[in-house]
């Protein structure tokens, strides 16, 4: 069976909830992404997020039927609201924005929502690496959706000479999405520098480099 069956028969499963159990499962969602967001995969407990959501730990199952399914349903929310972001703040660009300013906006974004804008895309970024191989393979499948949006801004940007078309697409990408999402892991919002700081600095290596051309 599917795995969007199973989910499918999972859902079915449970009892309707009312509006006050729809909120409540949110704000489990929403300590839960607070959690991991800290934590990782690996250091994430129950009985920490039942304490963030402000319940008992044994009331999580009325709602999730394991860690591991509140854990997913953080990630793959993580990813849809990072792509959601970046593609609303692409679209509400003026038409005469060239590719590569599209590109480095999405860019900018994207790093930006993970740093300080939302727990959930955090949460993501701290679990890749740490998470079942089965669990990210499915969040994995809703990343690549998002990697072919970035796939097409960088061929855009390459197609109107902005970026050299002889560079590997598919490496690029995978370099600069790469460097962005492993920011949380050393982001501190008392450090030296701010995260419209950072998010310019890797637009910078993007499109100049950082090389004086002195030796």
């Amino acid at each position: 069976m599917a795995v969007k069956s199973l989910h499918a028969v999972a859902q079915s499963k449970r009892p309707q909830m009312s509006s006050r159990g729809e909120l409540k499962r949110k704000q489990i969602l929403d300590a839960a992404a607070k959690v991991l967001a800290r934590r990782g995969y690996i250091g994430t407990q129950l009985f920490e997020i039942a304490e963030e959501a402000g319940t008992q730990s044994g009331s999580l199952y009325y709602h999730f039927e394991s860690r591991e399914e509140l854990i997913e349903e953080v990630l793959q929310e993580g990813v849809r609201l990072s792509f959601a972001r970046s593609r609303a703040v692409v679209d509400a660009m003026p038409p005469r924005s060239t590719p590569l300013e599209r590109l480095s906006a999405a860019l900018r974004t994207h790093l930006k929502f993970q740093l300080v804008e939302s727990d959930y895309a955090r949460a993501v970024a701290r679990c890749i690496g740490q998470s079942p191989q089965d669990m990210w393979k499915r969040v994995n499948e809703k990343f690549r959706i998002y990697g072919r949006f970035f796939d097409d801004l960088i061929r855009a940007a390459m197609k109107s000479g902005e970026l050299d078309p002889k560079v590997d697409r598919s490496a690029l990408r995978m370099l600069i999405i790469g460097a962005a999402n492993y920011t949380p892991e050393w982001y501190h919002r008392e450090g030296s520098m701010n995260a419209d700081q950072i998010s310019n600095l890797l637009v910078r290596l993007l499109v100049q480099g950082v090389g004086t051309g002195s030796r």
